[in-house]
């Protein structure tokens, strides 16, 4: 049926078409009469094809509209719908309101792909922060448990055990605490509890709370921090610089240099966390931010993948932007961009 109208059309469009282009050659030899530039008892062999001419142009013309039109737009938006789907966004949605449209079928296929790729996504996302928020309170007993038999007296082989379980405990609640944060960000859109806060008192705050990692390491601080007043979620903020800094730290050599640079704009505010550490290749530079990925040259190293994904997402909340240069055994670069808000 929708086969039938397109010729349908197509049929309508060329006898239009026709008439419009023998009307127009019409008028112009009699607009040539008018103006003296050939008289009427003058043979004009070259009517018929100029009228062919002007007959076949008009045709071109309104059949690449309308081909343009009726077939390519449909194209164009299941592109744009299918790179948001790429992109994460599970919510788009195809026409479905006009039955004689072509591509309807393929529209409600799509659709129907879409919703169940978002019930999907959403029974996993509900899936993941259930189990992680299940895991908290086992996790705490043990952890409770393993300092108890800390304080007892045990043996060396004992105390090495107990230590471990400790540890163990408090990597698996960061992550746990990790992933529900970024599952709770995944479905926010707007960051709410604003306030007016100095940013570069929040950074200095966090680099002194982590002093015992970044000393143990003998590693030196290079901090070029003005007076810069900020209006955000501080809780959300902190996991920014929080999080770079854990980076920045876990892959600097012992004796390396951390410069932590902040850059105050008319519009915005640049923050960069620049290492002396074993840096990225090109590949790794470009999936840093996924959730879970882990480069094999950081396997050995404590972490979970989450840190820059959470990042990422925190900064993107903000309407901000962030990016990375590195090169393999040359350090890495962060730079976060964040605009100014007011109040």
């Amino acid at each position: 049926m929708k086969v039938f109208k397109l010729f349908g059309w197509l049929i309508i469009t060329l006898f239009v078409t026709l008439h419009i282009g023998l009307f127009s050659s019409a008028g112009a030899v009699y607009l040539m009469e008018q103006l003296g530039i050939i008289q009427h008892t003058q043979p004009i062999p070259w009517m018929t094809l100029f009228g062919t001419i002007m007959s076949s142009f008009s045709i071109a013309i309104v059949l690449t509209a309308i081909v343009t039109r009726k077939l390519f737009a449909p194209l164009r938006l299941l592109t744009q719908s299918m790179e948001q789907v790429a992109s994460g966004d599970f919510s788009v949605r195809l026409p479905e309101d006009n039955p004689g449209l072509w591509m309807h079928d393929v529209n409600i296929n799509f659709n129907k792909m879409v919703t169940e790729l978002n019930s999907t996504e959403l029974l996993q996302s509900d899936f993941v922060q259930s189990v992680s928020h299940e895991f908290k309170t086992p996790l705490a007993a043990m952890d409770g448990y393993a300092s108890l038999l800390l304080c007892t007296s045990l043996t060396a082989e004992q105390k090495q055990y107990a230590e471990r379980i400790s540890k163990s405990c408090r990597q698996l609640s960061i992550l746990t605490g990790n992933i529900l944060m970024l599952s709770k960000l995944e479905n926010a859109e707007i960051v709410s509890k604003k306030e007016l806060f100095p940013l570069d008192e929040q950074i200095r705050q966090v680099v002194l709370s982590m002093e015992t990692l970044w000393s143990a390491r003998s590693l030196n601080m290079d901090l070029i921090l003005p007076e810069t007043p900020y209006y955000g979620n501080k809780d959300l903020i902190i996991q920014i610089w929080v999080n770079l800094l854990s980076n920045a730290i876990k892959f600097t050599q012992p004796g390396g240099v951390i410069s932590i640079w902040m850059i105050d704009g008319k519009d915005d505010i640049r923050i960069v966390f620049r290492d002396t550490g074993i840096g990225m290749t090109e590949e790794v530079q470009s999936r840093i931010f996924e959730k879970f990925f882990q480069a094999e040259s950081s396997r050995n190293i404590q972490g979970n993948g989450l840190g820059l994904a959470l990042v990422k997402k925190i900064v993107t909340l903000c309407n901000g932007e962030i990016f990375v240069e590195s090169k393999p055994d040359l350090g890495s670069s962060f730079t976060v961009i964040l605009p100014k808000e007011y109040h």
